[in-house]
């Protein structure tokens, strides 16, 4: 083992050695010595010695300057130099010195070499931050939307949609009112000293307060408090209460009920918002985006009303966040399961049932949800079998959700849905000459999978970043076995398209005080477009087509005294992307097959298209007093997607296309005003609001356009421009024994084709109705406690009739007879009008048990109104018959039995 030893002083070998370490140790003695005396002389040369009594700054800063060998550097518009200071020191250096001279004052100094820079010392930091989560006492549930009033001032904020709140405040005493729509109110007294994270649980409040009037402590019908005009809030409770068809509570019909919203017809899916197209709508289901959200055609959505915690619908202003839609957003969350116990609800219904349960999987830190139906439709309709049967014909669908409380600042949740649909339908016909055998295979499905990270990185910055996946699947397969006489044909044919979504959202929300909050993030949303026949004639090649969108906003909300304002601008691009062949048409004449004159290819990954542009979104509200406000707002928005279909209504085989050389991105403008008013005790709420809407490069099919799937699409089509207006009155009654809500709206829409070649131009290029304009709607919505035990509920609507084109006469050519058809949207179907009723009855519950049962029945279209669906023309012995076609044309019995443990 080696040893090295260091030493200080080493060990001379000889004299001269020893003389020479001597020599160098004197020499570092003597340079000790002379930087001690360098440095008290130093020292020396700038102590102070004063000894002033309310004398000026400059008096003072010009002894300083004589003592000392530094220079004073300042601003005279900065520093006052004529204010007066008291101070005694003597022989204290620089920095002492100027410690008890500007101690407590509100000048700041610096020392650089031999000057010293004065300034203007930065005002104290006294505020501090309250922050936290607000959740349900019982179950742990977040809740977003929870109102968090400031008493002292009469300012507040409200939760969002992760329950979180921010509230930056000065130091001092402050009393807080917690408070949420069917929960007890709750105050705190907070004297804040330092910042201070604070976790809310509130208590749900009894329906039975007062023996049956029912209390509610925040009113969310409520229009005055939001700063954006034309918000819709309902939750999975307020749901419920709505007389549904068959028993089901249904989102789709409950969106239904609110102004400004109106369908095609009865037994259809979809909505339309303010004069725009069903695929105008962005549905979000925990932030993945749906495309078509229908069961059985339309008869019942996919969204199961146990597993919803709340729905918002925007149809005025739509925040920045938000795009790729240019009518209205819904935006639903699911529950995220309780974290104190396992609990659960369901159903069972005449045709189909249901059943929830959630609950912790590590009690307060870990839980799940799981929620399923499943109709039996199939196991009835083999009592009915004939000539034609049914062989699968039901529907299901599956919700999940797994959500973990991973520390204070960090939140995980990940769920999904699976819903499907499956029909087999098979008839067979026979003859004495032959027969046929029809075989018809119909199906579609909706996935979904979302997982969203919560990261608090500090009391006042607060992010969401999500990934998304998200897939529409419909498929459709027909077999035809004909037999005649010795000659016999089998056809095969099955068309397929899906549509899918993976999307990255990083969305961050910066609190700066409580009354200013700040939003802002990025998306990025990858689609891709399949459509696909296969037959007996061999697989048809289609363009597979695939588009990326990517966007970036930002938003600020900021409240004034009476004013309040949330504006945000969003940047948008759009790229098409091959591989595919892209027609080039002559400019002279109209897009059709014949005016082809050559093809551009496209490289797979190659970008085809790009489109870009700003959204800026700006909403005021001007508060007259607590109950009355009035609101404007202005919204751009471009749309990038389209659904192609001939239909006026939105089918599982709808077609969805993007954007590209020959169909230019949708942009809509939307104006809007609106005056809102609440009574004193929040009893009442009454709300008018008017809005003026453009649209530019609507997607419409052409006069005799063919139908189907096929290549270059885009002659089939017409860009169209139009505009769309109206007044929607609102009126909500919220306590009592009877509850409701009571709306009207007066509005008009039209399209007008924007084509310069009069063979694409409809109805000679003037405006027509478009296909979903109904001027007059009215809705009723009513619910009345007749006791602790029973409650009734009841609707009814009144909505002018929908735009058709209807057969006008017969042309014969050459001995072929042709039907001519009227302008587009000519004529109307009759006025639509329905009236439901329903009853709950719930038992008292035992109190030995957990279970709580509950009864629902009652009737839909209590009066058997034969409302018209559509109309159907024919000529018959040379004459046009027409004929109306009802999808529900009697009072249809439903019951069901609904249960909670």
């Amino acid at each position: 083992m080696k040893i090295y030893h260091f030493g200080a002083i080493p060990r001379p070998k000889n004299s001269y050695g020893k003389l020479f370490f001597l020599m160098k140790l004197s020499f570092f003695f003597y340079l000790v010595f002379c930087f001690q005396l360098l440095g008290f002389n130093g020292f020396s040369q700038n102590s102070v010695t004063l000894e002033e009594e309310n004398s000026s700054l400059q008096s003072i800063i010009n002894k300083i300057e004589e003592q000392t060998s530094y220079t004073f550097i300042f601003s005279n518009d900065v520093i006052d130099v004529d204010q007066n200071f008291s101070i005694r020191v003597i022989k204290k250096d620089i920095a002492e010195t100027l410690v008890l001279l500007f101690k407590d004052t509100t000048v700041s100094y610096k020392i650089k070499k031999n000057h010293i820079i004065l300034s203007k010392a930065k005002k104290q930091d006294d505020d501090y931050t309250i922050s936290g989560i607000v959740r349900d006492a019982n179950t742990g549930e977040t809740l977003l939307g929870a109102s968090i009033i400031i008493k002292n001032n009469n300012n507040g904020i409200f939760t969002n949609e992760y329950g979180f709140y921010s509230i930056t405040l000065p130091k001092g005493g402050y009393l807080l009112e917690i408070s949420y729509l069917g929960y007890s109110t709750k105050t705190l007294d907070v004297e804040l000293n330092n910042d201070l994270s604070i976790k809310i649980e509130l208590k749900p409040s009894s329906n039975e307060l007062d023996e049956v009037i029912i209390q509610t402590n925040q009113n969310n019908k409520s229009q005055v408090a939001p700063i954006l005009g034309g918000t819709t809030n309902l939750t999975a409770s307020e749901i419920k209460k709505l007389p549904s068809l068959l028993g089901e509570p249904d989102i789709s019909r409950a969106v239904l009920t609110q102004p400004g919203i109106s369908s095609i017809g009865e037994g259809t899916s979809g909505f339309n918002v303010r004069g725009g197209n069903v695929d105008q709508n962005l549905i979000l289901l925990d932030e993945a985006p749906l495309y078509n959200t229908s069961h059985l055609f339309g008869l019942f959505s996919i969204f199961n009303a146990d597993a919803v915690k709340i729905l918002k619908l925007y149809k005025g202003e739509i925040p920045a966040r938000f795009g790729g839609r240019a009518s209205s957003v819904l935006e639903i969350r699911q529950k995220n399961g309780s974290l104190k116990r396992i609990k659960g609800e369901g159903g069972l219904g005449l045709l189909f049932s249901k059943l929830t349960i959630e609950g912790p999987i590590k009690k307060d830190k870990i839980s799940f949800l799981a929620s399923g139906r499943r109709s039996y439709f199939d196991v009835f309709f083999p009592l009915f079998r004939g000539n034609e049967a049914v062989d699968k014909f039901h529907f299901y669908d599956l919700n999940t959700k797994l959500s973990w409380n991973i520390n204070k600042n960090n939140r995980l949740y990940v769920s999904g849905i699976f819903a499907a649909d499956v029909l087999k339908f098979n008839q067979k016909e026979e003859n004495g000459e032959g027969g046929f055998d029809t075989d018809l295979d119909l199906g579609w499905t909706n996935t979904t999978a979302t997982i969203r990270w919560n990261h608090t990185f500090s009391n006042r910055l607060f992010s969401n970043i999500t990934g998304i996946y998200s897939k529409y699947d419909f498929s459709l397969g027909q077999r035809e076995d004909l037999r005649e006489e010795e000659i016999e044909e089998n056809i095969e044919e099955t068309v397929e398209r899906s549509i899918e979504n993976w999307i990255f959202k990083p969305d961050f929300t910066y609190y700066l005080n409580p009354s200013t909050q700040m939003r802002f993030g990025l998306s990025g949303n990858l689609y891709q477009f399949v459509p696909k026949i296969t037959g007996t004639a061999g697989k048809q090649v289609l363009d597979k087509e695939k588009a990326l969108e990517l966007a970036a906003y930002y938003s600020i909300q900021k409240q004034w005294n009476k004013l309040s304002l949330q504006t945000g601008l969003r940047y948008s691009w759009f790229a098409n992307f091959g591989e595919e062949n892209i027609a080039i048409y002559d400019p002279n004449l109209p897009q059709t097959q014949n005016s082809i004159i050559g093809n551009r290819s496209v490289k797979n990954n190659e970008i085809s298209k790009t489109y870009f542009g700003l959204e800026p979104r700006i909403s005021l509200k001007y508060d007259i007093n607590d109950q009355k406000a009035f609101k404007i707002g202005y919204n751009r928005i471009f749309q990038y997607i389209h659904s192609i279909n001939r239909q006026t209504i939105t089918l599982p085989n709808d077609s969805w296309k993007p954007s590209g050389e020959h169909i230019a991105p949708l942009k809509v403008n939307q104006f809007s005003a609106g005056y809102a008013y609440d009574t004193k005790d929040q009893n009442y709420n009454f709300s008018i609001e008017g809005y003026y809407k453009t649209f530019d490069d609507i997607i419409v099919y052409k006069n005799g356009a063919r139908l189907g799937v096929f290549d270059n699409l885009e002659t089939e089509l017409v860009a169209a421009k139009g505009f769309s207006y109206g007044l929607e009155f609102a009126a909500h009654k919220n306590k009592g024994k009877l509850t409701g809500n009571v709306n009207y709206t007066y509005s008009v829409s039209k399209r007008k084709t924007k084509s310069n070649f009069s063979s694409e131009q409809i109805n000679r290029n003037t405006y027509f109705p478009s296909n979903f304009d109904r001027p007059h709607i009215f809705n009723l919505t009513a619910n009345y406690k007749l006791s602790k035990k029973w409650e009734v509920g009841a609707f009814f609507t009144y909505q002018t009739g929908r735009p058709i084109t209807e057969p006008n006469g017969r042309l014969i050519i050459d001995g072929d007879a042709f039907i001519t058809y009227s302008d587009r949207n000519a004529f109307r179907i009759p006025n639509t009008h329905r009236a439901d009723i329903s009853f709950t009855y719930t038992p008292r519950d035992n109190p030995k048990t957990n279970w709580k049962g509950s009864w629902n029945f009652g009737l839909y279209n209590v009066y058997g109104r034969k409302n018209a669906f559509s109309v159907n023309s024919v000529f018959d012995n040379n004459q046009l018959e027409t004929s109306q076609i009802s999808f529900i044309a009697a009072p249809i019995p439903f019951i069901s039995y609904n249960f909670k443990f």
